[in-house]
């Protein structure tokens, strides 16, 4: 029973992260899209400098920037965030054994004066 449960939690895990994997490449997506027309509106493709003429400078260094931070954080939280969990977990692992071991070596010296 217990592995059973063990297996589906592991695979709803699975599920999440490639559901979150695919979130952040819908995010790269759209993220490249909307600047690329934005980028090519500004630099007068679609207006001939009409009404692109009035946008200053700094909007489409900005939107890029911006948006590209949260892009770069989104990717991490993403990517990274799970090697942090598992790095914390082995962690976590490491000092229970480094416990155990300690307790049976004191077991052990007890036992040896016996």
């Amino acid at each position: 029973m217990e592995i059973m449960e063990n297996q589906k939690s592991s695979f709803e895990r699975a599920q999440k992260r490639v559901k979150d994997i695919k979130a952040w490449y819908s995010h790269l997506s759209v993220y490249l899209t909307i600047n690329g027309v934005y980028l090519l509106f500004y630099f007068g493709l679609f207006d001939r400098g009409a009404v692109s003429g009035y946008i200053p400078w700094w909007s489409p260094v900005s939107m890029l920037v911006g948006w590209g931070i949260g892009l770069m954080i989104h990717y991490i939280m993403v990517h990274k965030g799970n090697f942090i969990n598992r790095s914390y977990k082995n962690w976590e692992e490491r000092k229970i054994k480094e416990y155990l071991d300690r307790e049976e070596a004191q077991r052990a010296d007890l036992n040896k004066w016996e």
